[in-house]
């Protein structure tokens, strides 16, 4: 009889227990519809608590984790899901998707490359991989499974868009021209694959077709930074210098260096003699001046000072323009400068002779050179 109580406490116990945790999952999953994820979490976890062998209690907890955020415990909980068992589709695709989300190519290469083996039929695991690789810099590696995607799905235009972006990296113009147009065909109204065109012709020095299609989503979109430099300098080698100093205006917006920018309209200021906001922007792109174009910086500056006979405000450009580029023909231009503007010609002498020591062709500068310095010398020694 003792033992008899003792089994109706046990099943009584049990049964409490089951209707305990079936009740605390029927409010997980109300709140888990409802999308209160905080809520479906906390008792999602009860339920594990009371219910360890519940896969599906693990999933919903882990799905919850993810939608509120809780990256570690989501990871977690799909991890303890595999151990089990390992070819679990979703919870190897949410690892690949954290770890994609936490920037972890490695660990999300992991996932994606045990998805692509589980399931190679589908598209979207070979080009997430293919991502993954691409965003570690291997693009070779991303190249192959890019096309791997391609095969399986040619109408993934984010597939296409990562080809496409592989062969601009690797001068493939031509390549990425043709999968991009193809592209477009599927979506003509695709800004990327227009923005991606217009790189592809920026880069084949091709600036007409540049400006076609950069104009052909401005309205639709608002171009960045990058894009309306490369739109401001397009319209400068089509020779639309008021165009390009717009577009080179609104590319100023962007926090990062600003030295193309400046440069570029101080050159299309320069082709409008316009010549105070030439060296306004000159000196400007020489603030911010990192790049092997700071020579030309202060060349142009020099330049510029120079026809405004300012000799005193080019020479010391000429010098740093020189210092910067090893240009012997700056030796010419510093000696004719100094030729001008000091009364003591020993300085304008000594340019002119390194200037003819110089390896520099070009007959006329060295004939003049050759016979000024001849003269400034006789004039030095009639004076001695």
């Amino acid at each position: 009889m003792k033992q008899l109580i003792l089994l109706i406490i046990n099943v009584t116990t049990i049964l409490s227990s089951l209707a305990q945790v079936d009740s605390t999952l029927i409010l997980a999953n109300e709140a888990y519809e409802n999308g209160d994820y905080l809520l479906a979490y906390d008792l999602y976890q009860k339920s594990i608590e009371m219910d360890t062998n519940d896969i599906r209690t693990y999933k919903k907890a882990g799905l919850s984790a993810y939608n509120i955020g809780n990256m570690a415990s989501a990871k977690t909980l799909f991890l303890s899901i595999i151990k089990r068992d390992s070819m679990d589709r979703m919870s190897l695709s949410q690892l690949a998707s954290i770890y994609e989300r936490e920037n972890n190519a490695p660990k999300a290469i992991k996932y994606y490359t045990q998805l692509t083996s589980i399931f190679p039929d589908n598209s979207v695991y070979w080009r997430k991989l293919a991502q993954q690789y691409a965003q570690a810099g291997m693009s070779l590696d991303a190249f192959h499974y890019y096309n791997e995607s391609y095969k399986l799905n040619n109408r993934d235009i984010s597939t296409i868009k990562g080809i496409s972006e592989i062969f601009i990296g690797n001068k493939q113009y031509e390549d990425a021209d043709t999968i991009i147009n193809k592209g477009l065909q599927l979506d003509s109204t695709n800004v990327l694959l227009y923005q991606l065109l217009a790189r592809s012709k920026y880069k084949q020095k091709d600036y007409d077709s540049t400006v076609y299609y950069l104009k052909r989503i401005t309205g639709v979109v608002d171009l960045n930074a990058y894009y309306n430099k490369m739109l401001g300098y397009s319209y400068i080698q089509i020779d639309s210098f008021d165009r390009a100093i717009y577009y080179l205006q609104k590319s100023l917006t962007d926090d990062g260096s600003k030295e193309y920018a400046y440069y570029y309209l101080a050159t299309a200021y320069d082709e409008l003699d316009n010549e105070a906001n030439a060296l306004f922007y000159y000196k400007k792109a020489l603030e911010e001046g990192i790049s092997s174009n700071v020579p030309n910086y202060h060349r142009n500056i020099a330049k510029l000072y120079n026809e405004n006979n300012q000799l005193k405000e080019a020479i010391p450009h000429y010098k740093d323009a020189y210092k910067y580029s090893d240009d012997p023909v700056l030796l010419f231009y510093l000696a004719r400068a100094c030729d001008v503007y000091y009364k003591d010609k020993s300085i304008a002498i000594n340019y002119y002779n390194k200037y003819i020591k110089s390896k520099h062709e070009h007959a006329e500068y060295k004939d003049y050179a050759k016979s000024r310095m001849r003269i400034l010398k006789e004039a030095k020694h009639q004076r001695g």
